[in-house]
């Protein structure tokens, strides 16, 4: 059987089954939710490979289940098929509108509904791929050690985690990363794991001590937050900066930061000229950014077309409406393109991803 698995949201149990079979005849596996809410939240649990749903459904329709999983990083990238017995064109024009990768109306021929799934399926798998290319491009470049863990098994790590750990590729599958601390250090920071692991905390950060290649105990600050959440278990990203040894910094000083921060809460628009000018009047002259090309290309690579255009308009000054109006689209898809890229720059808000965009010459104004 394929280890592709579908959720069908359907709250007509007869068609639910029905819908069940046939994928299972085709050797998918399939899961059946009876009600939008139900669906919701199997949707967290089953993590599935692709989504089908009924459209006309109470008190939660396919519509909303749809704008619902669609906010939530864990599935917003689940290719997601309507199924439904409205064959209005409005109805149909509104499901292709919220972004929705397909819709079949009832009645309809399983051939037509298997080529459907199939299609969408594979054309998931190239963009995964794709992710996972600039994912680990991302990670190699990096000058931190990065890994991927569960709280104790490391699963994957980049360049840097396997230099400042001495381990080898072999010998990180047979280490943990209580092995890397002592007990008394792995102690102090289970319990924030664990959190982070149960949803009950996005991120945490905690100085530690680790082994290095030369057997020398060096001061890192660790960073974690989930990263994927399976069924039973949740991967976690963890990140090792060095405390020790610095020779400079590459972060804007406190008093920038906290002036960034007014400015946001104010709710004050600065231009790409402004923001030049602001961290150029704070950042003393020893303090130097320092870019490699590769790094600039791969970090355009991580932005959509259109969340370019946004992050452009946005250096420019421009409020989100007129952002929303020059590139004709809603605010809120505006709102959407910002925090997206808030969250790949890793920026607390839009002001420092201007400021992350020009430093690293990510447009053009």
């Amino acid at each position: 059987m394929s280890d592709k698995k579908i959720l069908i949201i359907e709250d007509d149990l007869a068609l639910g089954k029905t819908l069940r079979n046939v994928l299972m005849l085709n050797n998918y596996q399939a899961d059946i939710a009876s009600s939008g809410a139900e669906g919701i939240q199997k949707a967290y649990e089953y993590c599935p490979d692709l989504i089908l749903c009924d459209i006309n459904m109470k008190p939660i329709d396919g519509y909303q289940v749809f704008n619902i999983l669609k906010d939530s990083i864990l599935t917003s990238r689940i290719p997601f098929i309507f199924i439904t017995g409205r064959s209005e064109l409005n109805d149909i024009r509104m499901g292709l509108e919220l972004g929705v990768d397909d819709y079949i109306v009832k009645p309809f021929e399983n051939e037509d509904l298997l080529k459907s799934i199939k299609v969408r399926l594979d054309k998931y798998e190239k963009l995964v791929n794709i992710g996972k290319n600039n994912y680990k491009a991302l990670l190699n470049l990096s000058p931190y050690g990065v890994f991927v863990f569960d709280g104790e098994t490391i699963y994957e790590t980049n360049k840097a985690f396997l230099e400042v750990t001495g381990l080898s590729d072999a010998e990180i599958k047979d280490t943990t990363f209580e092995d890397l601390l002592t007990p008394k250090q792995y102690n102090k920071i289970e319990g924030p794991i664990l959190k982070c692991i149960n949803g009950l905390s996005d991120n945490f950060q905690e100085d530690i001590k680790i082994k290095n290649a030369d057997g020398d105990t060096e001061k890192f600050r660790l960073h974690v937050t989930p990263s994927q959440k399976y069924s039973g278990f949740t991967l976690l990203i963890g990140l090792l900066s060095p405390l020790e040894h610095k020779t400079e910094s590459t972060a804007p000083p406190v008093e920038y930061k906290k002036l960034v921060n007014i400015l946001e809460e104010e709710k004050i628009t600065i231009s790409g000229d402004l923001a030049h000018k602001l961290h150029k009047a704070f950042t003393p002259s020893q303090l130097k950014y320092h870019q490699d090309q590769s790094d600039v290309l791969v970090g355009k690579n991580i932005f959509s077309k259109r969340e370019q255009e946004v992050l452009t308009l946005s250096c420019k000054g421009l409020p989100i409406k007129m952002i929303a109006d020059q590139l004709n689209i809603s605010d809120r898809t505006v709102e959407k393109h910002r925090a997206n890229l808030m969250e790949k720059t890793g920026a607390k808000n839009i002001v420092e991803v201007i400021i992350y965009a020009l430093k690293n010459d990510l447009v053009d104004i």
